[in-house]
């Protein structure tokens, strides 16, 4: 018999604390836009602030507010699901409505290389963070997010894929035994963010989408780094640009 107390269970019950409660706790009175870009990357913050006017503000994370377009950039919670999941219910508690996710992926499939854009479509929840959300095994973004993004990308004449992800929070146990049985399920890239994020936006009945810009290669069973390549750079540039667009049409 399990200790553990049933998974599918918890996703029904009310939790005893909450964002609201906290942010009441700690006298955060933060207003921010209903329109949030959520990005692990630190290495983006230079580039990003050099894109407009932000005030700074730090509550789980940092929360970069442009009062001119209308939206926040939020980083510096840290890498993965556990990181990523505090500052996303705090941002989600003071306000925000929609919300894109957007960082680095592997890729898992031959056609999907380095400096490529993938839209993602759903991620097989391979982390601890999506089961005290939502029982199901893939967590899916808005549809309608989904669509106003991969139409931004379309509007700017980029290339981009469309698929489903892996999500998972061993950074440094993705096998080869894994990465091929993904690769038969026509999944396109693996990270560690996706699934936590749709899971907790769907619970929290607000809107999320995601995008990635493939930064490494698995596919051919071997790691191959493609970090701060050019192509890759100008990759994760173009997606924060569609992001803003999506978001605020500027």
């Amino acid at each position: 018999m399990s200790i553990l107390f049933s998974k599918k269970r918890k996703t029904s019950c009310h939790e005893l604390s909450g964002a609201k409660a906290y942010l009441k706790h700690i006298h955060c009175n933060i207003n921010l836009p209903k329109k949030a870009i959520v990005c692990p990357l630190s290495s983006m913050m230079k580039y990003v602030l050099s894109q407009g006017k932000f005030k700074h503000y730090w509550c789980e994370a940092d929360i970069y507010v442009d009062e001119q377009k209308g939206y926040c950039y939020v980083t510096g919670a840290g890498i993965g699901a556990p990181a990523m999941a505090s500052a996303l219910e705090i941002i989600i508690a003071l306000g925000v409505k929609e919300l894109l996710l957007i960082g680095l992926a592997g890729s898992l499939q031959p056609e999907v290389l380095a400096g490529d854009i993938v839209v993602c479509e759903g991620a097989v929840a391979d982390e601890g963070i999506s089961a005290h959300y939502t029982p199901r095994e893939i967590s899916l973004p808005s549809k309608v997010m989904q669509d106003k993004l991969a139409k931004t990308f379309a509007k700017q004449k980029l290339n981009f894929h469309t698929g489903l992800t892996w999500t998972t929070d061993a950074l440094f146990r993705e096998t080869k035994e894994e990465v091929i049985h993904y690769q038969k399920k026509n999944i396109l890239t693996v990270e560690m963010e996706a699934s936590a994020f749709f899971a907790i936006c769907e619970q929290r009945k607000v809107k999320g989408a995601a995008a990635f810009a493939i930064s490494d290669e698995l596919f051919n069973l071997k790691w191959e780094p493609h970090f701060g390549e050019k192509p890759v750079v100008t990759a994760m540039r173009n997606v924060f640009h569609c992001a803003v667009k999506t978001l605020t049409g500027k």
